[in-house]
């Protein structure tokens, strides 16, 4: 099987973070390295995304060009890539003139299929900068949760699509100046034409737990035109003559960099034609590795493109997103410094790369958000890397250096019996992108192997008597040497092989029943394969890394401290009804909110409710749920909301509707 496998093209616009290795680029390694032991042919592309808002608006606040931007990161984030053990085959960037040129053609062909229109449209425009502002230049306070720094396409906090014309109070980023709104011609991209097409492609594949949901919203929804260029100085150049000065939006453009940076690898090996076998072959697997936030953009609207186009792409065969890494119970943040950033992390800790590697795997969001604290940082390279895996090595290694550094290799059926489950697992727990899963199944067998030693004590023995004991582990640690490779490829697994005197082994030797190595011989004493992190050290690592917690300016969130007291004649003037729930639809462009018809005591109401993404409508007709029913009307997406109904936030925050234990009227008060 041959395979293409892409992660997201970082911006190069600052340095990587944890969030990003644990959300994309250590994932996509890990399952290349795996699918190259399984001898597959594998293709793993990235590269810079040097277009877009991000850089222009750095550019802007540095009072510099975005070219100076990009010069300076670009190189940075192959850097960064690399010291991690990432193992990209080829990394480009969208600057490249092929690029450019790919990503014209593409739009072209779209044009020429009828899958493009022009129109004539109001942006905000900065009557001081005296340029149109794209939606990320625009702040403003969200309609939804009052959020007073939401973007003009999303709200951080609340996470609702919005149009710039949907914040109260916008403002440019730029200048702080009020917006004006003036007609502005740009080319927009039928995607609803193509809405059959895309659910056709979407119903053939499997998802991911936490993708497939995120996927059924938006086809529900039903996908609408989107805009395809956009007014600013620096991107694609729109390639017609009447939008001089326009660019092709980042959204469109950036997911074809996939497709131009393999043509650029194509011509760099001196097989310009390289690249179809990857992109046109319907036997080729492509999986693109993100992070959830670019959920929609590649099972969706790049698909629609390349179904656009009709010029035999293969389309994705899965799009494994994972959620993100929160930092010490706090969102990661560039802008407020709560970050770890992998440049300056490489830089304070060298000798710690795989033990980065490997409590980032164990932490990977999978399909939930997860958290890095240092205090499990520690623990988990203290107690699990250390204490299981280096001290299984060590202890059988050491006596066999004692007893004369040779042992000739007698595995017993238990053994052998376990390291071939491990490794089918643990394939199927990467093929099922459970990497977290297929590290813990290395950490278990580990665990067995350790107790068995600990039960024999061949430490108590005599060499004669010992020798027998330690030449079961043997095959054990050989088959170690390749199961941690693409977990720990920079320093754990090459130094194991390199004291056993093995290489690598193809993963179908490590399904096989028969023995690996007949003899171990060791030429020099063992060493630790991780030293032990102690308080010091850790101390000093996250000392340089990340400030402490009264540096940092407190971010504009909602409160998780304690909450001010009320009287009892405050809380009473909340008036709380069960209200049964008699209707329910999607709210249109919302892909969070549900309009839903309640009945009380003294009629129906309408509640607009941001639970879309945890319930169906279907799901909530005929239900009972608590209502707020004295809060004033507010007017959301064009319908006005009377009052709210609860929700609890359970486990991975999903929310649970609150309702009765046993039905009651419609109306009954709650006291």
């Amino acid at each position: 099987m041959r395979y293409l496998i892409t992660a997201a093209l970082p911006y190069a616009n600052g340095p990587l973070h944890i969030g990003h290795i644990a959300g994309a680029y250590l994932p996509a390694d890990i399952f290349s390295r795996y699918l190259r032991l399984r001898g597959e042919e594998v293709l793993f592309l990235c590269g810079s995304d040097e277009h877009g808002v991000a850089i222009t608006l750095r550019a802007w606040q540095e009072n510099t060009t975005p070219q100076a931007i990009i010069a300076k990161y670009h190189p940075l984030l192959k850097e960064s890539l690399h010291a991690l053990g990432i193992s990209v085959d080829y990394y480009g960037r969208t600057s490249d003139p092929l690029h450019h040129e790919t990503a014209q053609q593409f739009f072209l062909r779209l044009w020429e299929k009828g899958w493009g229109e022009k129109r004539s449209v109001e942006q905000f425009w900065d009557p001081q900068a005296q340029v149109f502002l794209p939606d990320r230049y625009i702040v403003g306070t969200c309609p939804y949760c009052g959020f007073e720094e939401a973007y003009g396409d999303q709200c951080e906090r609340c996470g609702s699509m919005l149009a710039p014309t949907d914040l109260r109070n916008p403002r440019s980023r730029l200048t702080g100046a009020t917006p004006e709104l003036r007609p502005s011609a740009q080319y927009y991209f039928l995607l609803d034409k193509l809405q059959s097409q895309v659910e056709a492609f979407v119903r053939s594949r499997a998802w991911k737990p936490n993708v497939g949901p995120v996927i059924e919203n938006w086809l529900r929804q039903g996908l609408a035109p989107r805009a395809i260029t956009r007014d600013l100085p620096w991107g694609v150049p729109v390639p017609l003559p009447d939008m001089a000065g326009k660019v092709l939006y980042v959204w469109f453009e950036a997911p074809i960099g996939y497709i131009s940076i393999a043509k650029r690898w194509a011509l760099e090996t001196g097989d310009p034609l390289r690249w179809e076998a990857f992109w046109k072959d319907p036997q080729t697997r492509i999986i693109h590795f993100i992070g959830k936030d670019n959920i929609v953009f590649h099972t969706l609207i790049f698909p629609a493109i390349l179904l656009g186009v009709a010029e035999g792409y293969t389309l994705p065969h899965d799009v494994p997103a994972n959620e993100f890494l929160n930092l010490e119970g706090r969102k990661i943040s560039t802008s407020r410094r709560w970050t770890i950033d992998i440049d300056k992390y490489v830089a304070i800790a060298p000798q710690r790369i795989d033990e980065l590697r490997y409590v980032l795997t164990a932490l990977m969001p999978q399909t939930q958000d997860r958290d890095f604290t240092w205090e499990e940082f520690a623990a988990r390279v203290n107690n699990e890397l250390i204490a299981t895996l280096t001290n299984l090595v060590h202890r059988v290694l050491t006596l066999i250096w004692r007893h004369g550094g040779s042992v000739e290799v007698s595995v017993p059926a238990e053994l052998l019996e376990a390291r071939v489950q491990a490794a089918q697992e643990i394939g199927q727990r990467i093929e099922r992108y459970d990497f977290g899963g297929a590290l813990g199944v290395i950490l278990a067998l580990a665990q067995k192997a350790n107790k068995r030693l600990t039960d024999a004590a061949p430490w108590h023995k005599s060499p004669q008597e010992s020798r027998p004991i330690l030449a079961a582990y043997g095959d054990l640690l050989a088959a170690m040497g390749t199961l941690l490779e693409p977990f720990l490829p920079l320093k754990v697994a090459p130094t194991l092989r390199k004291m056993l005197g093995v290489s690598l082994f193809p993963w179908q030797r490590l399904l096989s029943s028969a023995p690996l190595v007949e003899h171990l011989q060791l030429r020099e004493a063992p060493i630790p394969l991780v030293a032990k992190l102690t308080p010091e050290e850790l101390h000093t690592i996250r000392s340089q890394l990340l400030p402490m917690q009264e540096e940092i300016k407190a971010p504009k969130e909602p409160s998780t401290g304690p909450i001010p007291g009320i009287s009892i004649e405050e809380f009473q003037k909340v008036c709380l009804k069960v209200v049964t729930i008699r209707a329910a639809e999607r709210v249109p462009k919302a892909d969070k909110l549900l309009k839903l018809v309640v009945e009380a005591d003294d009629g129906l109401h309408t509640v607009v409710s941001g639970v879309a993404q945890h319930y169906a409508p279907e799901d909530l007709i005929g239900q009972q749920a608590v209502w707020v029913s004295n809060l004033p009307p507010k007017t959301l997406r064009g319908v006005t909301s009377e009052g709210m109904l609860l929700f609890a936030e359970g486990e991975g925050g999903a929310l649970v509707r609150v309702g009765p234990e046993r039905p009651v009227p419609p109306g009954s008060p709650v006291k």
